[in-house]
């Protein structure tokens, strides 16, 4: 069931020059990308027609919506990210299905063929083939053939959190992306590299030249966490 998303709009269908819309060009989201973001001017009050009485109505604000869609087309859940940079909550994510994982993109991905595991759902946007996990703490719960999967976290040598998130993936035996100290000038995520001039090919080619695992995954990170 979809139809929470009837009651709000898609990017895609907002006028040109729309703040939502300039928002989503102004980070080079790919055209092709905007019609799976909405927009939700009344965050709160849209959560409370879903889910009575979740959210406090005292105080709301607009939000970009990610929703997670599952096979089936059915919405289990959404991210909700403010548009306020000071934002003391920059995401609420919200799952109608509690049991569901937090998964972001299980309506697209071919679990088939190599895919990327990203941490924000924006990110994922830019790439062939990916899912992005809601409160990516390393665990690979709801993801098939973890086989194919190419785990991708935020370029943050310092972020303790970060360096533990990509130990537990290589002591699970995944492949994870460690990019080498030259390449930490285009950014810490895949939209800053997209903001600062690299092209979605330029990006996936660097993720399988920087793809790790096993033992060489280790050393990697141990030289990555130096930086």
């Amino acid at each position: 069931d979809k139809s929470p998303l009837l009651k709000i709009k898609k990017v895609s269908s907002l006028k040109v020059g729309h703040p939502v819309r300039n928002y989503v060009e102004k980070r080079k989201i790919p055209a092709n990308q905007h019609h799976r973001l909405y927009y939700a001017p009344k965050f709160n009050q849209w959560v409370n027609s879903i889910l009575p009485g979740k959210l406090s109505d005292k105080y709301d604000e607009p939000r970009l919506i990610t929703p997670f869609i599952d096979k089936s087309g059915n919405l289990f859940g959404f991210a909700g990210r403010s548009f306020d940079p000071k934002a003391s909550l920059r995401y609420i994510t919200i799952m109608i299905d509690e049991d569901q994982n937090k998964i972001f993109g299980l309506d697209q991905v071919d679990f088939n063929k190599k895919y990327y595991v990203t941490e924000g759902q924006i990110d994922s946007l830019f790439l062939s083939n990916a899912v992005a996990m809601a409160g990516a703490d390393g665990n690979s719960r709801g993801l098939e053939n973890v086989e194919n999967a190419v785990f991708m976290f935020d370029n943050e040598p310092r972020n303790l959190e970060i360096v533990n998130r990509m130990q537990k993936v290589i002591d699970k035996g995944h492949k994870v992306v460690i990019l080498s100290d030259n390449i930490q000038k285009y950014g810490k995520d895949i939209n800053d590299m997209i903001i600062n001039g690299l092209k979605s090919v330029d990006v996936e080619l660097m993720l399988d030249n920087n793809t790790y695992s096993g033992i060489e995954a280790r050393l990697a990170l141990t030289i990555w966490k130096r930086v």
